[in-house]
């Protein structure tokens, strides 16, 4: 559910999907955690779940979940796209409402880009903080 949320989010999103690789012809954006080992860069794993907690109120349920969204890039000498990348999830997650199914309001903040660099391939990792209130 949360999950389908965040990659409707991110992959109708045309000026993000054309930074992307495709994906047996979607855009490279994976809510599952390895990408599959096929995958070119640069792509997106939104699958990482640091954080799930209660957000119960007298009247009402409701869960905090806290993902990770990293985004990956080959290390090629520049920045550029990487960070383009990550700047265009975090305007299209930050202070945002996603749609969610059993839930009737649905809240993100973001946090980040913060670097996760390793050989070869530069990362961002963003993380979205999702307040939901259940019907």
């Amino acid at each position: 559910m949360i999950a389908q949320a965040l990659y409707t989010a991110l992959a109708s999103d045309v000026t993000l999907t054309g930074l992307l690789a495709t994906y047996e012809a979607a855009p490279a954006i994976f809510t599952t955690d390895p990408a599959p080992a096929d995958a070119v860069l640069p792509y997106i794993v939104a699958a990482s779940i640091p954080v799930d907690m209660a957000f119960d109120t007298k009247t009402t349920l409701g869960r905090t979940i806290w993902r990770d969204i990293r985004i990956y890039a080959e290390a090629l000498g520049s920045v550029v796209l990487i960070d383009q990348i990550a700047e265009r999830v975090r305007a299209l997650l930050h202070r945002q409402t996603l749609t969610v199914a059993g839930y009737d309001w649905v809240l993100s903040d973001c946090a980040g880009p913060i670097s996760a660099d390793v050989d070869l391939v530069y990362g961002r990792i963003i993380t979205v903080k999702i307040t939901l209130d259940k019907l």
